[in-house]
């Protein structure tokens, strides 16, 4: 609407070239006395030249269509391409890839284990100190460990070669320090933490890398509207420019009127520059955040679409509580510490454990008959170990739990946060649609006050200087109304976010 009014603003808007060729042709006619002939072209001159331009007008529209437009880049597409290619995006997915290999080490510890050990010679088989074995082992969460070792090893006396094997199958329990699954598992279940911390750390980041390219999206749609209307208004400028010097020229005006003129046009060209260069530099922005070369041309959507949500502060309270990520990673990082307290308190137990072996020992003239499954031997032995000294763990578990008080007191203290941040973006969006209002009520009044002040000029009533307020004040109501319409529509994506509800692929469009 305001578009409109501009434009209409002072009557008929020819263009300047159109006014200014109109103006030439118009002097040119009242120098030259009627019916006095100048040296015109003969008529087939004259023809030539009518077909040549009409040649190049009917021409002239192929090379307008020949030329591809500017791709379209909606507020989806441009947050695709943010989330896929931006670095601070790719540094977060390396960090979750990197806290999975964390989870693969851990699980490779209660795998079995096959260590082959070979040493021996090519070639000649009665070499001595050749060694031939192999160790099998599996550690269990339980804190039980099952080893088994074969090997055999050549040695040469008077009587010749002979091999001596040895064979041991081996089971050792911990019974106090190491037993149980949460001990033996909580390097696990650490390197498990790590991965569900940094999934939650992502996809925060996520949300908020997305509210950042939308802003800049919404104020680039604002920054064009406002071009648009600035250069509208250089245009109804110089018309009253033009305008003014005609009244000067038939002395109903005065100097003053001219000069006011030529002010607001210059004005109104800075404006439009500066405009033109802010929205240029939020494309560049844009560009950077998408991981785009300057190569990378495109235009904006046409509107922006502030639509508020209706919510009450109770509720987006309890929602907030329900579904803000930090709350969920504070609450697993209270847990880790109740984990890490419980893992220091076990460690002040002594070191008593029990082991069961199978010991199998033998010496045979040939590899084959080294090996066996008679002659076994049972062995079962025990070991104690308690230091005298525990201040390291000591000082271990009080450092635990105080790590444990400190994560509650900060859930507890981001508990009240995020409840106040949710009160105050309901409260920011409702102020926002309040502003919207108003300022919609400003263009309004601005266009009717633009329309009366153009009238009042026409017909001789007032000089220019309320057109010139008029426009200014348009201009500037037009401009507030394009940035309380793009904070408006930041704030309703920073509420959800604020609530835990902002889904980056669906919400933001």
């Amino acid at each position: 609407m305001e578009r409109h009014r501009l434009q209409t603003a002072v009557g008929v808007q020819p263009t300047r070239r159109a006014r200014r060729d109109r103006g030439s042709f118009a002097g040119r006619v009242s120098a030259e006395p009627a019916g006095r002939d100048r040296g015109a072209p003969p008529a087939h001159v004259r023809a030539g030249v009518v077909f040549a331009v009409a040649a190049l007008v009917l021409a002239a529209p192929v090379f307008v269509r020949a030329q591809p437009a500017l791709q379209v880049l909606s507020l989806e597409e441009a947050v695709r391409l943010a989330l896929a290619n931006n670095e601070r995006m790719l540094s977060s997915r390396e960090s979750i890839a990197q806290s999975r290999l964390g989870v693969s080490l851990a699980e490779s510890a209660f795998g079995t284990r096959v260590t082959p050990n070979l040493l021996g010679s090519f070639g000649q088989s009665d070499v001595r100190n050749q060694t031939y074995g192999v160790g099998v082992s599996r550690r269990f969460a339980t804190g039980t460990e099952i080893r088994m070792d074969a090997s055999a090893a050549t040695f040469r006396n008077q009587l010749g070669n002979f091999y001596a094997s040895d064979t041991t199958l081996l089971v050792s329990q911990s019974l106090l320090r190491g037993f149980g699954a949460a001990v033996g598992r909580r390097p696990l279940a650490q390197a498990r933490y790590r991965v569900a911390n940094a999934q939650r750390q992502h996809a925060l980041v996520e949300q908020q890398f997305a509210i950042e390219v939308a802003s800049i999206y919404y104020r680039l749609i604002a920054q064009r509207e406002l071009a648009v209307a600035a250069r509208t208004v250089l245009d109804n400028a110089e018309q009253l420019l033009a305008a003014s010097e005609a009244k000067l020229r038939a002395n109903l005006v005065s100097r003053l009127d001219v000069f006011r003129a030529q002010q607001l046009a210059a004005d109104a060209s800075g404006q439009l520059f500066d405009v033109e260069g802010s929205a240029e530099d939020l494309k560049d922005q844009l560009r950077f955040l998408m991981a785009k070369d300057v190569d990378y041309d495109f235009r904006v959507a046409s509107e922006i679409g502030a639509h508020p949500d209706r919510v009450t502060t109770e509720e987006a309270v309890s929602l907030a509580l329900q579904n803000r990520l930090e709350l969920r990673d504070a609450d697993a990082a209270v847990e880790e510490a109740g984990r890490e307290v419980r893992f220091a308190r076990h460690q002040l137990l002594p070191q008593f454990d029990v082991s069961v072996a199978l010991t199998r020992r033998e010496t045979a003239d040939s590899l084959r008959g080294a090996f066996g499954a008679d002659r076994f031997e049972p062995v079962t032995f025990f070991l104690v170990s308690t230091p005298l000294d525990r201040t390291a763990e000591s000082i271990g578990l009080q450092n635990a739990i105080i790590e444990r008080d400190q994560r509650a007191r900060a859930r507890d203290t981001l508990r009240r946060r995020i409840a106040q941040e949710a009160r105050a973006a309901v409260r920011m969006q409702q102020r926002l649609a309040n502003r919207l209002a108003s300022a919609e009520v400003s263009v309004e009044f601005a266009e009717r006050e633009v329309d009366l002040a153009t009238l009042r000029f026409q017909r001789g009533l007032a000089n220019n200087l309320d057109v010139v307020n008029a426009q200014e004040n348009l201009l500037n109501a037009s401009g507030r109304r394009l940035a309380v319409l793009a904070d408006l529509a930041v704030a309703r994506l920073e509420l959800r976010a604020t609530l835990g509800t902002l889904d980056v692929r669906r919400d933001v469009r």
